[in-house]
């Protein structure tokens, strides 16, 4: 039979480390600045894999100039920004 003082020292471990889970859970949980970056991170490497993916699926003479645009991330800025002015300006006419 089973010592009772070994008993408890048993049961004292295991609630030891059942508080030590249950205290790191909460402590994930209270982290919100934390599990939102977490989620950022994960969320871009599913974006960037999906782009990738999007990208090896185009035909290749697409995903050349793809990929000459995504080195020059400020052209398509400019270019975007004078599609939206040239929209509000023709829209603006029409009103």
């Amino acid at each position: 039979m089973s010592d009772p003082k070994e008993e408890l020292q048993r049961d004292v471990e295991r609630t030891r480390r059942e508080l030590g889970e249950t205290v790191e859970a909460l402590a994930h949980k209270a982290d919100v600045p934390g599990r939102v970056k977490e989620q950022a991170r994960e969320t871009k490497v599913r974006m960037t894999r999906a782009t990738s993916e999007a990208i090896d699926s185009l035909p290749e003479p697409v995903a050349e100039q793809v990929e000459k645009a995504r080195r020059h991330p400020a052209a398509i800025a400019a270019v975007l920004i004078a599609l939206v002015l040239v929209i509000w300006k023709l829209s603006r006419r029409n009103a």
